[in-house]
């Protein structure tokens, strides 16, 4: 369960902030149930080459009627180029210090059947979590083993053998063996052992699995054998390899209800309020009458009074605490966020219902059930009909994390557990606009001033880039950002509260941009976009393009707007007209709209992506490529300064005839 979720739990908030994450870095602040943070994937370094290794791993399970179990794990990994030695020569296993138990045997075979054992005094045990990204899991363990004597051709053979001494959940047992499509895996086994009277639903998932099933009077066999066929590298923005990559599912659990039922029996009585809970919520909603106003008081300070953090012992990776523990403290995991959040309604006579969600890349749940799917909690409020996060402390009340969004969930709550989903994303409800003024003097000085206006997912992500920009200086920000859009200059953001959990946010500055503007006759000059945090129409709402997609990828509904003018002083020449597109399709919308208005050029564009849900089929890919491709040109039109129109040539004076009478007067003269 915990190894799984550790592949699961890999981010929380995907940016549409491009600019951010490409100068910065930023991601969004994970959280979730029982996360932390993702191991190395085995093979890390040399999976890029395919012909580095070859790794098979054999799994026995054997269950006992109390459903505690023995796990031994033979993991084979043969080196087959230098490159792999170093990333395979040493090998961790992580367990549960006392939930299981742990021995180790580990050698390095020959080619000639030579073994070089390691001895077990040069086996590692350490901390596995040390408090990354607000976890702590104080009783997670991980030993690491060193092999010895590693060439190419050897094969480095460990046996990890686990006594499952007490489940997550009490009286249950479950287990999932994955086996990413991206490993170089020869062929691997898997048996499990149960006795015949343990319910037991052994699912097989994936093409390249064979499944068959041997009993006798007393005890059930499945022996599985993954026959890998070719191996498929990850893409860029795909779902979770838990969607899709072959597995195995072992369960004791025999429904989703039975499973929100489990969790709800460790937690129900702790959302009772106590005579402290129902003080301070009527603290909190002191001169609120109104029922969502109440919710939405509650919510937003637990947002603001208590951060996230989780420290995990045990059975706590899915009990939460006591609220009257969350409360002195001050913090808490998601699920103490929500058990206070329910004890805090429940109070105020609102009702509510505990969640279960991935909150990661997974956008599905299997038949088997299984807890390893889920790695968050958060709340649902039926009387409103909305969900809420309150560890999203970024967002406003009923806003979602981006990738919480159209997502299979189990709501539970005392009167019982039931699947449900969570909404779509709609695009009027995850809306940018950015809006950038450029003023440009005769001398060709640029100076302006830009605003970024965010609502839904994206104003919490525009939240997380101010509080960045804040740590490392507003004027820093600035000028790494003008930076990036390579215009040299000077800065300042102005940056609202980012606690303040309204519906939209606001931030944005002034700047001055280094080098004058070239308006050199037949030049080209970049539109500017000033200090523009959000990404641009068409960006980042369908992730990476890539060619021949294979798997579904994570897509968003919303809209963006980019409102630009630019003002030219007197006696600069004006950029020649631009004539702005529309793209219509099943998945988006797009257009451009360009106007000079006597000295300012003014430049609208606005995108709207309306797929139906944040799962796009691979096939989706190919029918956007060209249409974003137009749209992406068009995002780098430039101005085109005109030559100046060719002078007039003079007129050629030919010398004037005298008149008649100017002749007579001549000779007059004469």
């Amino acid at each position: 369960m915990t190894s799984l979720k550790h592949i699961a739990a890999r981010y929380r908030y995907v940016l549409p902030i491009m600019a951010v994450t490409t100068a910065f870095g930023l991601l969004g602040a994970t959280s979730g149930w029982a996360q932390a943070p993702a191991p190395a994937p085995t093979a890390q370094a040399a999976q890029r080459d395919a012909a580095s290794l070859l790794m098979s791993e054999d799994t026995v399970i054997t269950l006992r009627p109390d459903r505690t179990a023995q796990i031994i794990e033979t993991r084979r990994i043969r080196i087959l180029g230098s490159g792999a030695i170093q990333s395979e020569g040493q090998q961790s296993v992580r367990y549960i210090e006392g939930m299981q138990t742990l021995e180790i045997e580990a050698y390095t075979e020959k080619p000639d059947g030579t073994r070089i054992a390691v001895d077990p005094a040069s086996i590692l045990t350490r901390d596995a979590a040390t408090g990354l990204a607000a976890v702590y899991e104080r009783d997670l363990k991980v030993r690491t083993v060193f092999f010895r004597d590693v060439a190419v051709g050897d094969t480095l053979v460990l046996t990890a053998r686990r006594e499952e001494l007490r489940a997550m959940f009490a009286g249950h047992f479950d287990r999932t063996l994955l086996f990413p499509l991206n490993v170089p895996y020869a062929d691997s086994t898997a048996l499990i052992i149960a006795p015949k009277s343990l319910p037991l639903n052994v699912s097989v998932l994936g093409e390249q699995l064979d499944h068959q099933v041997v009993s006798t009077a007393t005890t059930t066999r499945h022996f599985i054998t993954y026959h890998p066929r070719r191996r498929t590298m990850p893409e860029a923005g795909s779902t979770s390899m838990l969607d899709r990559d072959p597995r195995v599912i072992v369960t004791t659990f025999d429904s989703y209800e039975q499973l929100g039922r489990s969790y709800w029996d460790a937690m129900g009585t702790k959302v009772k309020p106590n005579t402290e809970i129902r003080k301070l919520a009527d603290q909190i909603t002191n001169g609120i009458d109104d029922k969502r106003a109440q919710a939405e008081a509650i919510d937003r300070w637990i947002k603001r009074n208590i951060r996230y953090v989780g420290v995990y012992l045990g059975t706590a990776r899915v009990v939460a605490n006591d609220p009257a523990t969350v409360l002195m403290n001050r913090y808490g995991d998601c699920k103490d966020h929500a058990t206070l959040m329910t004890a805090l309604l429940t109070a105020k006579g609102i009702a509510s219902e505990q969640v279960l969600i991935n909150a990661a890349d997974a956008y599905t749940l299997p038949e088997a059930v299984t807890p390893d799917y889920f790695n968050h909690v958060m709340i649902y409020l039926p009387e409103l009909g909305l969900y809420d996060d309150p560890t999203a402390s970024l967002a406003a009340f009923g806003v979602l994390p981006r990738l919480s969004y159209d997502k299979p969930v189990l709501h539970m709550s005392k009167d019982g557990a039931h699947l449900s989903h969570t909404p779509a994303m709609r695009p009027a409800d995850h809306v940018t606009t950015n809006r950038t003024r450029v003023a440009i003097s005769a001398t060709g000085a640029i100076t302006g001033e830009t605003s970024d206006t965010a609502t839904g997912a994206n104003a919490a992500e525009l939240r997380a880039a101010a509080i960045k920009f804040e740590s490392i200086g507003l004027e820093t920000a600035a000028e790494r950002i003008l930076q990036f859009y390579n215009n040299a200059g000077k800065g300042r953001y102005d940056i609202g509260s980012p606690a303040d959990g309204a519906p939209e946010y606001v931030m944005g500055g002034k700047f001055t941009i280094n080098a004058a503007a070239n308006f050199a006759p037949n030049a080209y000059v970049a539109i500017p976009r000033g200090m523009a945090v959000l990404a641009r129409p068409g960006e980042a709402l369908f992730g990476t393009r890539l060619a021949n997609r294979q798997f579904p990828f994570i897509c968003s509904a919303g809209r963006q707007i980019e409102d630009i003018e630019v003002t030219f002083a007197d006696g600069l020449p004006l950029p020649a007209p631009l004539k702005g597109i529309k793209v219509d399709n099943p998945q988006f919308t797009y257009m451009s709209d360009y106007r000079l208005e006597a000295r300012t050029l003014k430049i609208r564009r606005e995108f709207e992506s309306r797929v139906a849900g944040q799962v796009c089929a691979p096939e989706t890919e190919a029918a956007i490529t060209a249409p974003l491709k137009t749209v992406q040109a068009d995002l780098f039109t430039a101005m085109r300064i005109p030559a100046p129109p060719p002078a007039k040539p003079e007129a050629k004076v030919e010398p004037r005839k005298p008149a008649q009478a100017d002749t007579q007067l001549v000779n007059r003269n004469q």
